[in-house]
């Protein structure tokens, strides 16, 4: 027996499948073999421990790997080095003990998998979310891990083995992908700044949740922190409003504007906050956490996180604020910019439409009127006024205003000194007079005569001619308002272009003539533009109708030219039978029925391809790993391309699966890494790369996809590449850079079709001289792939002479040859020309082992109709359709039921034995 205890200068020996080991016992968990005093335990003196024990603990403590065992009805926890790691604080009191003690706070969680485990069922978790306690509070986990049962040498179940490792960093920086995301999503079409910092706030306080998160800016003596808005879930206040840092505690303002991430879990306990928690406390936070922006050297942002409770901040908790708290930066200085040049391009068009207004007018006070109304309007004031100056600059008569809903007018004749000290002092010097929250500028006593008139807020703009004030312009506010740059620098734009307005109309009377005239050949112009421009939508729509008639023209010459060499060899080599058969020369005929049935292949291929451009060719789609099948077909593409191209497959981990026609997208890529070797004639690398692929709203269209999940299968080489417009052409149907008879045009076209009859696009990029990449995009598909069946041995075709196959087309000819070949195949074959015709022998007491119909029948009734029907009455009959192109739904596999199956015509007669033959057997 091997005694597992150590002694001072001894080393742990462990059982091995061949033979001992021995361990150092300078090993973390090692050194507890020591002081544990298992014959208190369960377990009982280590020299008496099971033999299935003292091996898995063996492998255990020869591992790097966390393990870990738990042994016996209290499942005593054993454990080596690299899961003391993940114990934190319950190492090392947690060797020895009850697994139960030792992760009390989880055990509802993994009870039912220990629980199968020691019923003898193995489990497997991956990211397996749990709330753990390691180090004196609960935090977020996730592990991946496997229980195993361990028998002992009477193959009951003792114990389980667990291998685990922590996978808590990689799932919180998955989530903090995905938030971050989500929230580009969410942030990227808001345009209002304040709107973006609500946004952002809102966001980060449900993923962390957290009571009350804000954003805020930081005035230019970086004194003064101003919240527009902030978010809360209802426990704690909001604290929109302009506070002093300083109230907060200096240490932690220092800390923000030295650049460095503040967190403070109790208020009450840091040191840095001290005497100032008071501050905390009056609005309702314990604990915070902030997160300083400098920009330019400069304290310019913060965001802030509050909670009414003291809370551990994690790692993972200030790596998503520190990163919203950038995006959030970033996109409040988008918005504002775009909000900027909203304001910027509304002040111009109020401009525009302003001049538009007022340049027809010839009349100072006509002028004025419409002036000081549209601006009004605009600003949304409560009355827009002008006034002219008298000779001593004190007194001046308003002589027109606009008045808004409940304003009164205030025409009249005033003295500039009974306005106050700082309106003499501004309008005199020629600078604004600007007024805000309830005249909070000027003294009390000064602001009788602007509450006399029913005035809180003002912009009073000056007009100077030479060094003398001669009129003024200004706008008011009843309610306190707090005047923004933008509604000083219109007032100021308006003020300045309608007094020169005003001037011009004084002193050239004959600029009204002139202005009429010039808008009059404005109106010619647009006349005539919009003349021009109809012309030139009639030109481009005719150009495109040419452009289709040519891409018409090309396809069915392309078609005619290719059908008419086919038709030619088939004609001529029956024409050649038919005089050898006349002259009694039958040995000849041979070699000229080969040509004519290879013309004949040639043909059903060439329609195939066109089929698959067209997106009508039948497909048997079924879930597929495009790994494995990439994999399947290497060597062939190795052997396909030569050994002067090197060949690169990289596969992407995970890839998703898809819903495809396995045969098809073998062709497909075949297809491509020809067209790739040819295109590398001196030799080069040609790359097979699949990837997962998420196509959002704004790439979508340009692939010609919906949003969503996709797998791409590219192959690139290292070639001659392309031009632009040979790039532009290259899904064209018979379009081809190849010589004459070197190349069809049709195996990119083929791809294209393919791909998006499959649900899916195909994509194409190129540059002259430095190769080209053709992207094949799949949906994927949500669910498992099967593995893959094993077809039965085909076995001879023999014959069926007590097996009767009811033949419905509405064809003679193929209805004649398909029974022909049926018959030779030893079938009993019942003919029908339309379903009705044959639902007369479906309905008879007549045998009938198989339904084979076209899918396209006259009078009413199709194939698929007509197989229904024939089910309705014979539950078991097995049906094998036959069609030309994939025209109908109804093929579809999903659509198809059991014991249906469907083949492509044309077709020989060994593929209609095999096909009718599977379709009998149920394959």
């Amino acid at each position: 027996m091997i005694d597992l205890r150590v002694g001072e200068d001894e080393e742990v020996a462990h059982p091995h499948p061949e033979g001992s080991r021995t361990y150092p016992a300078s090993s973390g968990v090692a050194e507890l073999l020591k002081t544990v005093d298992f014959a208190r335990t369960p377990l009982g003196p280590s020299e008496c421990w099971e033999r299935s024990l003292r091996s898995v603990t063996a492998l255990m403590f020869d591992s790097q790997f966390p393990m870990f065992v738990a042994w016996g009805d209290e499942l005593t926890f054993l454990y080596n080095d690299a899961y003391a790691e993940i114990l934190g604080g319950k190492h090392p009191a947690a060797f020895g003990a009850r697994f139960k003690d030792i992760w009390f706070e989880i055990w509802d969680d993994i009870f039912p998998l220990i629980d199968n485990a020691m019923k003898g069922v193995a489990t497997y978790s991956e990211d397996l979310p749990l709330i753990m306690n390691r180090a004196g509070y609960d935090e977020r986990s996730w592990f991946t891990f496997s229980y195993s049962p361990v028998r002992d040498e009477h193959g009951v179940v003792r114990g389980m083995f667990c291998a685990v490792t922590e996978t808590t960093e990689r799932v919180m920086l998955q989530q903090r992908q995905a938030f971050h995301l989500e929230l580009e999503e969410t942030l990227r079409d808001i345009g209002d700044p304040v709107a973006v910092m609500a946004a952002a706030s809102e966001a980060l306080g449900k993923a962390l949740d957290i009571a009350r998160v804000g954003y805020g800016e930081i005035d230019d003596d970086e004194e003064h922190v101003i919240v527009e808005r902030d978010w809360t879930d209802g426990r704690i206040a909001s604290v929109a409003g302009k506070y002093r840092m300083n109230d907060f505690g200096p240490p932690i303002i220092d800390e923000l504007k030295a650049g460095r991430v503040m967190c403070v879990e109790d208020v009450d306990q840091d040191p840095r906050v001290g005497s100032m928690a008071a501050a905390f406390h009056a609005i309702g936070s314990r604990t915070v956490l902030a997160v300083p922006l400098i920009k330019d050297g400069l304290f310019r942002a913060m965001l802030f996180l509050h909670h009414p409770f003291p809370r551990k901040w994690t790692s993972n908790d200030i790596a998503l604020a520190t990163e919203v708290a950038e995006r959030t930066w970033s996109a409040v200085e988008r918005a504002k910019s775009e909000a900027e040049k909203a304001r910027y391009t509304a002040r111009l068009d109020f401009l525009d439409a302003l001049g538009k207004a007022t340049s027809p007018l010839n009349n100072a006070d006509a002028i004025l009127d419409t002036t000081t109304r549209m601006l009004g309007e605009h600003l949304g004031v409560s009355s827009c006024a002008y006034a002219d100056m008298e000779e001593d600059e004190d007194g001046f008569t308003i002589r027109g205003d606009w008045a808004g809903l409940g304003a009164k007018h205030i025409t009249g004749r005033y003295r500039l000194s009974d306005f106050g000290r700082l309106a003499v002092s501004e309008l005199s010097a020629a600078r604004p007079l600007v007024i805000n929250d309830n005249l909070k500028e000027i003294a009390p006593e000064e602001a009788a005569t602007f509450q006399n008139i029913g005035i809180s807020a003002t912009i009073c703009m000056p007009l100077v001619k030479g060094d003398k004030l001669t009129a003024l312009m200004a706008v008011h506010h009843r309610s306190p308002h707090q005047w923004t740059s933008h509604e000083l620098a219109l007032v100021q734009e308006v003020t300045d272009r309608s007094w020169a307005h005003i001037e011009r109309v004084r002193s050239q009377a004959e600029l009204l003539a002139s202005q009429a005239e010039l808008r009059r050949a404005n109106e010619y112009l647009e006349a005539k533009v919009a003349e021009r421009t109809g012309e030139l939508m009639a030109a481009e729509e005719s150009l495109r109708q040419a452009q289709k008639m040519e891409a018409v023209g090309q396809l069915t010459g392309g078609l005619a030219h290719d059908f008419n060499n086919l038709l030619a060899g088939m004609l001529g080599s029956l024409e050649v039978i038919e005089a050898r058969l006349a002259q009694g020369r039958l040995s000849e005929i041979d070699r000229y029925l080969r040509a004519a049935v290879g013309a004949a292949k040639r043909g059903a291929s060439l329609t195939q391809r066109m089929l698959a451009f067209s997106r009508r060719q039948t497909l048997a789609p079924k879930p597929t790993d495009v790994n494995k099948l990439i994999s399947s077909m290497e060597e062939l593409v190795r052997r396909s391309v030569g050994p002067a191209v090197a060949v690169e497959v990289v596969q992407t981990t995970g890839a998703w699966p898809t819903l495809v026609d396995q045969g098809q997208l073998e062709n497909a890529l075949l297809n491509l890494c020809i067209n790739g070797r040819d295109a590398m004639p001196g030799g080069g690398k040609l790359t097979i790369e699949t990837a997962n692929r998420w196509i959002d709203t704004r790439t979508a269209p340009q692939l010609g996809l919906a949003s969503g999940q996709y797998l791409s299968v590219s192959v690139s080489d290292t070639g001659t590449g392309m031009s632009a417009d040979t790039m532009a052409r290259a899904f064209d149907p018979f379009f081809t850079t190849k010589p004459i008879g070197e190349g069809t045009g049709l195996g990119l076209s083929m791809v294209w079709g393919f791909a998006g009859q499959s649900g899916g696009s195909a994509g194409i990029y190129s540059e002259l001289g430095k190769g080209t990449v053709v992207s094949i995009y799949l949906p994927r598909f949500a669910g498992a792939v099967a593995a893959e069946e094993v077809s039965p041995a085909a076995g001879p075709f023999g014959t069926a002479f007590s097996q009767t196959v009811l033949l419905v087309d509405d064809e003679p000819l193929i209805r004649m040859v398909s029974a022909e070949q049926l018959q030779e195949l030893g079938y009993v074959v019942i003919e029908a020309g339309d379903a009705r015709e044959a639902l007369k022998f479906i309905e008879a007491d007549r045998r009938i082992d198989l339904l084979l119909t076209d899918v396209g029948l006259p009078n009413g009734l199709n194939g698929r109709q007509l197989a229904d029907i024939a089910r309705e009455k014979r539950p078991d009959l097995p049906v094998l359709f036959i069609t030309g192109y994939a025209e109908n739904a109804v093929l579809n596999h999903g659509h198809l039921l059991p014991g249906m199956q469907v083949m492509t015509k044309p077709f020989d007669m060994d593929t209609l034995a095999r096909r009718v033959k599977a379709c009998m057997e149920g394959h």
